[in-house]
């Protein structure tokens, strides 16, 4: 069975230091300027309160783009051998901005993987509405969980809680309504395809074929401090 370009995108990751694993996460990928990157959170590959310092990300990537059972592990070494971070973080945000790009060398990636990227091209345009309520999907490993047998990842509904792309609280992240787990940190989330486009004036247009716009990368749910797990639920929202 042929492999579609979107699961194509994004890689379930094993973080390790030294040869053991330490968690799990999720991740995509993203061509710039001729170059590919692999994308996930800051807090994948450091976590400095925690004291956790991985060394490597291991992605489980297709080998074969007509046989999806074909698969094997990728490594992607966090520092070079002077012990220098290779991952871009936010020049100026720093960890405030829970993305890093790690660089990848394309040429040992396209001559044994099949994967696709991303890029400027799917950004939002300035001029596309997304409004608030609106459907999203999060692609990418719950607690690990996936279709392991085919390396397929898990798609999970979400909806826009806050508005795009107003900075919540002045905090670099907007808000999204969903049920996500840890694991699921460096997903893309995605505005479901469509044909029909709004302009932020309020007009509308029909395109040739449906597209689908990368809104961000979800980081981490959101919850309340001194919040009484004996009569309120989590708040279910998580920062993109």
């Amino acid at each position: 069975m042929p492999i579609s370009e979107l699961v194509a995108t994004v890689a379930h990751v094993r973080c390790f230091k030294q040869g053991q694993q330490l968690g799990a996460a999720s991740g995509f990928f993203y061509t710039h300027t001729d170059k590919l990157y692999f994308v996930t959170n800051r807090h994948v590959v450091i976590k400095e309160e925690d004291n956790f310092h991985p060394d490597e990300l291991r992605l489980k990537l297709h080998t074969d783009p007509n046989d999806i059972q074909k698969n094997a592990d990728f490594s992607v070494p966090l520092y070079s051998g002077d012990g220098k971070p290779l991952w871009l973080e936010h020049p100026i945000g720093r960890k405030e901005v829970d993305v890093v790009a790690l660089p990848l060398d394309k040429g040992r990636i396209a001559s044994r993987f099949f994967v696709k990227a991303s890029s400027n091209s799917d950004h939002i345009p300035s001029d596309v509405d997304i409004a608030i309520g609106e459907d999203v999907l999060v692609i990418g490993y719950p607690l690990g969980f996936h279709d392991a047998m085919h390396n397929l990842p898990i798609v999970r509904n979400a909806v826009m809680a806050s508005v795009y792309p107003v900075p919540f609280q002045g905090k670099p992240f907007i808000l999204i309504d969903a049920r996500l787990h840890s694991g699921t940190s460096g997903s893309p989330v995605l505005t479901k395809a469509t044909s029909i486009i709004r302009h932020t004036d309020g007009s509308t247009a029909m395109l040739n074929r449906a597209v689908s716009f990368l809104v961000g990368v979800h980081s981490a749910s959101l919850d309340i401090a001194g919040r009484d797990p004996s009569r309120d639920e989590p708040l279910g929202l998580n920062a993109v």
